[in-house]
């Protein structure tokens, strides 16, 4: 798939006990990455406000999709399970993780950092790859996810503007798109979604409480 593998199938006929350790003749400082210093400190954000950080599975089965009323995905080859597509996004695992936690104690805050797929001419594999926010709240409402994600905003010290917008998987009304920079100044570009999941996404995932939640794109941050 990449040059990297042919590099790798020569080191191993040649033998890795055969190489011999160098130390770099160069002078360099180790340091975070600036985009991993970004996540840690939106999770230490949203963990202070009671939520709770989940890790789901970057792949997903026919069944989630179909819930999710996603048509196309990305499948992989050769797939031993079930779980053979590419996730899209972060709302379709957060709604599966509150479906399988419809008994536990209310209210439920949860959040997920993570990468999401789409297909990509562009990329050297076909498919991109970038870094998402979700937030799911239950029970919640537009004003309470909008009141995290302008905490989050402020926290981060940017720039975080709500515009209507219709989508199917939100109530009409109660979901907007999420804008990210300057208005007055006409320099912004939208990083992602907000509002209030609809009722029928909810009775397919078998959900009892209302869900409200907010979903972004932590690259463009």
């Amino acid at each position: 798939m990449h040059e990297v593998d042919i590099i790798e199938d020569i080191a191993i006929a040649y033998g890795y006990d055969k190489f011999i350790p160098e130390i770099p003749q160069i002078s360099t400082i180790g340091e975070e990455d600036k985009k991993e210093t970004a996540k840690r400190k939106i999770a230490e954000i949203l963990a202070g406000l009671g939520m709770i950080e989940t890790c789901s599975l970057h792949l997903s089965t026919k069944e989630d999709l179909k819930k999710c009323g996603i048509k196309e995905a990305i499948e992989v080859e050769d797939s031993k399970t079930d779980y053979k597509f590419l996730r899209q996004n972060l709302l379709c695992p957060a709604l599966k993780t509150l479906s399988e936690n419809v008994d536990a104690e209310y209210p439920q805050k949860i959040f997920e950092m993570g990468v999401v797929f789409k297909k990509d001419e562009r990329a050297e594999t076909g498919i991109s790859e970038r870094e998402s926010l979700a937030v799911a709240l239950s029970p919640g409402n537009f004003t309470e996810a909008k009141q995290v994600l302008e905490y989050l905003g402020r926290m981060l010290d940017i720039k975080l503007s709500i515009e209507e917008t219709q989508h199917p998987s939100f109530i009409d009304g109660r979901c907007g798109k999420i804008v990210l920079g300057d208005v007055i100044f006409d320099k912004t570009r939208d990083i992602g979604i907000i509002g209030e999941i609809h009722p029928s996404l909810l009775k397919k995932w078998h959900i009892k409480m209302p869900v409200a939640g907010f979903e972004i794109c932590v690259d463009e941050i």
